[in-house]
């Protein structure tokens, strides 16, 4: 299985397996138009007293859906926003 991993933030990062600082392979979906997918990378949440697992970024993508064969869902939860 290959696992997607995208930069946290809008810099030049470039991301290789998931455990790359700066990484994270977690995403949100934001919007769904025709087979266009825009996601939001989360990231794992450093308070280590929150409730929320991870935190939104400011790092966007956007995908052809009908490129993706395989998505795993995490069940719901909330995220701490920017």
């Amino acid at each position: 299985m290959i696992w997607w991993s995208m930069p946290t933030t809008r810099t030049n990062t470039t991301c290789t397996d998931g455990t790359t600082t700066g990484c994270s392979n977690v995403f949100r979906v934001e919007k769904v138009d025709d087979c266009c997918c825009t996601f939001r990378v989360l990231a794992p949440n450093t308070d280590t007293t929150s409730l929320y697992p991870y935190v939104s970024t400011d790092s966007i993508f956007t995908i052809n859906i009908n490129c993706i064969c395989g998505v795993r869902c995490l069940n719901d939860t909330y995220v701490e926003c920017l």
